[in-house]
């Protein structure tokens, strides 16, 4: 029987609490305690249940880079860090997890952290950041909320990371029809195919973030569900 695949999750904050975003993303009604422990390792379960697929995962909470072996990183799909966002060397923690993600070739990478800092780390710093190693920047409160009359509103905080998740081709996916079940395999191509990272690891410094994240277009935009951007400045 094939594992099931996992989100890992960590932070490098203190304080912060893994369990209190699982919860968010799970729902706490749903949440139950960890399904296993083994090597600090907590595993919480989750079923994704929406209009095109269901699919079991385990959102796996780990302490450190140090609690990483090699039957956890055959299951990951998708990864999930809070940062400190109050300090300037805020970033320089999460850096640890880089050589790691090189080898995962991970599809879902968000960034997360409770509000972009102007005494701390900025928007505009964390967003280059992102764009430079193939994030997702989320923050779970952010001091500026999309504009409700948009046309298309931004989708923010954990609600952003729940869409995310869902438009992850996961290995276990169990499609609803035949036309899910082509959306997804197109979606999947497009997942693999070669990327010109020049055109994402090049000097942004004076490049508008906007505008260099219109150019990479929101995988789940192909699933016809969360038509939205993702990150706007």
């Amino acid at each position: 029987m094939a594992p099931v695949p996992c989100v890992l999750l960590t932070s490098c904050a203190a304080g912060f609490s893994e369990e209190s975003l699982v919860a968010d993303i799970i729902g706490t009604d749903q949440m139950s305690s960890p399904t296993e422990e083994m090597n600090e390792v907590r595993q919480y379960p989750w079923r994704i249940d929406n209009k095109y697929y269901s699919a079991d995962v385990n959102i796996c909470v780990v302490p450190s880079t140090g609690h990483i072996t090699a039957q956890l990183a055959e299951t990951i799909q998708a990864f999930i860090i809070y940062f400190d966002s109050t300090v300037k060397s805020g970033l320089e923690k999460v850096s640890a997890w880089l050589p790691f993600l090189e080898d995962w070739l991970l599809d879902v990478m968000i960034l997360v952290c409770d509000r972009a800092l102007e005494t701390g780390v900025t928007r505009q710093t964390a967003q280059e950041w992102c764009i430079k190693h193939g994030f997702e920047l989320v923050e779970l409160n952010p001091e500026e909320l999309p504009d409700e009359d948009d046309d298309f509103p931004e989708s923010t905080g954990v609600t952003r990371i729940i869409q995310a998740l869902n438009a992850n081709v996961w290995t276990n996916v169990e499609m609803k029809s035949e036309q899910a079940f082509g959306i997804f395999n197109s979606l999947a191509s497009m997942n693999h195919a070669p990327e010109n990272s020049d055109d994402l690891q090049g000097d942004v410094s004076g490049c508008p973030v906007s505008l260099v994240l219109g150019v990479r277009q929101s995988k789940e935009e192909s699933l016809g569900v969360f038509v939205i951007p993702r990150l706007t400045q």
